[in-house]
């Protein structure tokens, strides 16, 4: 059983980013094998049978995955807010190294990343791979972050156009009932029916407009038992 763990700043949780399925797995599987207490080293290597392992999937779809993933990852940015300035970077320093024969990449952590992964002390969430390793959603694995961020009260409360910042969504979904449905409805489903979490929320309304979103969940002790 994978019993890795997955810790992140919370600046980097709350960042707004979108990867595609294979890119989230790829960080995440990177994540999981390293130490965020110590100093992160600055390249990290990761076998297609550790990636197999790691989610929970066949050799042959773990190779597609990860060459994938690999292929497009240096194209991809995150974006970190304050009062008085927005930071944008990549995930990576330059692109991911693929060993052609040997079944294996090698990918290097830019600096400002290395920022959000090493050497955590405080403001940090930490959660079990095998708990979202099944999610078939980049927004069902984005929602879980979010909340496990408040694992301590277990519920959250976030505006709508907080959460679609977050998601990096847009002009996707510009109806907040098309945005219900494809994305948070689909998202909790798939945390109630794939990972260790029973999630519910409400609608909070201003007038007509809705606004924010109050989620609830609790640890599915089943689920945590069977994982």
């Amino acid at each position: 059983m994978n019993n890795s763990n997955i810790t992140k700043s919370n600046s980097l949780i709350a960042a707004s980013y979108m990867l595609s399925l294979q890119e989230q797995r790829l960080i995440l599987a990177c994540l999981s094998k390293i130490d965020s207490r110590e100093e992160t080293p600055d390249s990290i290597e990761l076998t297609v049978q550790e990636f197999s392992t790691l989610m929970g999937i066949n050799l042959k779809r773990a190779y597609n995955e990860l060459y994938d993933a690999a292929e497009k990852l240096y194209d991809q940015s995150i974006i970190i807010e304050s009062e008085d300035r927005i930071i944008k970077f990549r995930w990576v320093q330059h692109q991911v190294l693929w060993r052609k024969g040997e079944g294996k990449i090698t990918l290097t952590w830019s600096k400002e990343v290395k920022g959000y992964i090493s050497q955590l002390k405080n403001r940090f969430t930490t959660y079990k791979l095998r708990h979202i390793a099944n999610l078939q959603s980049i927004y069902s694995m984005r929602l879980y972050e979010i909340l496990m961020q408040f694992d301590s009260t277990k519920h959250r409360l976030i505006r709508v156009e907080e959460l679609r910042k977050t998601f990096l969504l847009n002009d996707k979904y510009p109806e907040f009932k098309d945005l219900n449905k494809y994305v948070i409805k689909a998202a909790v489903n798939e945390l109630n029916q794939r990972s260790d979490l029973i999630v519910s929320y409400d609608i909070i309304k201003q007038g007509r407009k809705a606004s924010a979103l109050r989620f609830d969940f609790k640890q599915d002790e089943n689920m945590k038992l069977k994982m």
